[in-house]
């Protein structure tokens, strides 16, 4: 087992044991880093807790020229408050963000806005699930990156052998492919999966079908929620594995 499945087998044991059933996924790709600095300034004004007024924070976060240090000021200050005005502000933001470099901390602030409300209007303890490549409704996103043996280049039959044996797989398992990238060495793809399903046994049976015919896969591969890699980055790889 991997360290992203590990991870998924702790949280879905988590959510069991504490029988939590409502949760929030980010559906955009922010960086963890981004993340954890918007919870870090989230937490500090919380500890703060200086009074404001919601109507200020909303004429300063649709005027321009006001700094965007500023502005994310707004957004943390909206967010922390069970109010529907203050989520419909960010949310109008956030649709357009005037300062495209606070396109990532509205996105954060609109998740952390609809938990502080959820859990205002239900009641119920909330949990947000962290992801850097985001995900949509209840199912998280997953890069998955599969290489032949030694730079080998895939032929056309093990490239559509590859993409029927995967699909197929993946089909079964009710995952929601993305993107599909099949290189001369490698493939990925941009998956999207519940995050109570364990869809290791199903990669891993995909790789062994296709190598059926000629084990031109290797049988180790990458599979994370954390970024998508660029191609220098997977042909740096490649070349750090061949040597």
């Amino acid at each position: 087992m991997s360290s992203q499945e590990d991870l998924l087998a702790k949280l879905r044991q988590t959510l069991n044991e504490q029988g939590i059933d409502s949760f929030h996924i980010l559906e955009e790709l922010v960086p963890i880093e981004e993340q954890m600095a918007y919870f870090r300034y989230f937490d500090q004004l919380r500890e703060e807790n200086k009074p404001f007024v919601r109507n200020d924070e909303v004429a300063l976060l649709f005027t321009p020229d006001i700094p965007a240090e500023r502005k994310k000021k707004c957004l943390t200050l909206l967010a922390s408050i069970p109010d529907v005005g203050a989520y419909r502000a960010i949310e109008t933001y956030h649709s357009s963000p005037a300062e495209p470099e606070l396109a990532h901390w509205s996105a954060m602030a609109l998740v952390s806005s609809r938990i502080v409300l959820s859990s205002d209007l239900s009641g119920k303890q909330q949990v947000y699930i962290s992801s850097g490549l985001g995900g949509l409704d209840k199912m998280l996103r997953f890069f998955s990156l599969f290489t032949t043996h030694n730079k080998q280049t895939l032929n056309p039959l093990q490239k559509e052998i590859v993409e029927r044996e995967f699909t197929f797989q993946l089909q079964q398992a009710d995952v929601v492919i993305e993107k599909f990238e099949i290189k001369d060495n490698y493939f990925s793809i941009l998956m999207l999966l519940s995050f109570d399903r364990d869809i290791h046994a199903n990669l891993t049976a995909a790789v062994q079908e296709c190598n059926q015919y000629g084990n031109f896969l290797d049988s180790r591969f990458i599979f994370t929620n954390v970024k998508v890699l660029s191609e220098a980055e997977i042909e740096q790889l490649l070349e750090k594995k061949q040597s």
